[in-house]
């Protein structure tokens, strides 16, 4: 059984990297989007609802916690 994840960065290569790692090393955790900031990733979670989000803290135009606060549930790790 696998977990779904997002992963939110506003770099790229970051993002990709921490794909690849997962995809590498953890097999349990299949990545189903990524963001690169703070509104795609708000969109992105409420609709694929995953399981696990990987959030950068400062992003420009808001940092993470400024995403958790936007969002009605927290129904990820």
């Amino acid at each position: 059984m696998s977990v779904s994840a997002i992963v939110v960065d506003d770099e790229f290569k970051n993002r990709q990297t921490l794909i690849k790692l997962l995809d590498q090393f953890c097999y349990g955790v299949k990545v189903v989007g990524d963001a690169e900031n703070i509104s795609s990733a708000k969109l992105l979670i409420n609709k694929l609802k995953p399981q696990i989000v990987f959030l950068d803290i400062e992003m420009p135009g808001g940092n993470g916690f400024m995403l958790l606060e936007q969002l009605s549930s927290l129904e990820f790790e």
